[in-house]
């Protein structure tokens, strides 16, 4: 599990003229958002030192892990929109298995806390990719945590298991999240990218949350042209992203 420290990105900007007056609005409203969640969270690791209780322990960690995924939503938001404004992307080799192994470790007591089953698939040996490996952890997690909750919801499904993969493919390396449950079409993901933010639910089936967490995180995977695109897996259906390995990625 993440702590506090670890879910929260430096949000120092680049030159305020940079930002349009709603950005700065926003990125203002955001930073404010986070602070009712970090004593949130210091409130529950209080309550579970004080008392033994399991069904509190039980609570306090539900609490705890609720407010991390919430900070972690909102930090992805920051970092996506100071990117978005970067004269220049800082980019470094990253290694996809690793960012991946650190997003299954950080959500497999959230998975557990929903009725979820959370599972890794990493197949093979790959280079490193060129990105920035806060972003690709941070995207990768918001959109996990989001197919968590979604898939939670669908109480009717006899499997609640969700496997994070890494692979490869012609362009590639392809990672993403993958479910027995159909949550997106191809057209259905298209439309949700239109609409969002003109409607209240852009994506019906993500009841909870809205989808926010996959915005968030193909926004941040936009930075290294590398959409979110819905893909299928050993029979499973999700949302994937290919990042070039760093021979093929042309810095300007």
């Amino acid at each position: 599990m993440i702590r506090v420290e670890e879910a929260r990105v430096n949000t120092v900007m680049a030159r305020s003229g940079q930002y349009t007056e709603t950005d700065r609005l926003f990125l203002n409203l955001a930073e404010q958002v986070k602070l009712p969640f970090v004593q949130i969270l210091h409130e529950s690791e209080l309550l579970r030192t004080r008392f033994q209780d399991p069904s509190i322990a039980a609570s306090s960690q539900l609490i705890t892990m609720t407010s991390q995924s919430a900070l972690s939503l909102i930090d992805g938001y920051l970092l996506s929109v100071q990117m978005q404004n970067e004269q220049q992307l800082e980019l470094e080799p990253v290694s996809v298995s690793s960012a991946v192994y650190d997003v299954a470790e950080s959500l497999d007591q959230y998975a557990q806390a929903h009725s979820c089953k959370l599972e890794l698939h990493v197949a093979g040996k790959y280079g490193p990719v060129m990105a920035n490996r806060r972003a690709v952890y941070v995207a990768l997690r918001n959109l996990s945590s989001n197919f968590i909750e979604a898939v939670s919801a669908q109480r009717s499904e006899s499997d609640m298991t969700l496997r994070l993969a890494v692979r490869k493919n012609a362009s590639g390396v392809s990672t993403g999240i993958f479910s027995y449950y159909p949550l997106l079409s191809s057209s259905l993901l298209a439309k949700a990218k239109l609409i969002n933010g003109m409607v209240h639910q852009p994506m019906a089936k993500f009841d909870s949350g809205m989808g926010s967490g996959v915005f968030v995180a193909d926004a941040l995977l936009r930075q290294f042209d590398a959409p979110l695109k819905v893909a299928r897996f050993q029979g499973m259906h999700g949302l994937a992203t290919t990042l070039l390995p760093s021979r093929q990625l042309n810095l300007i």
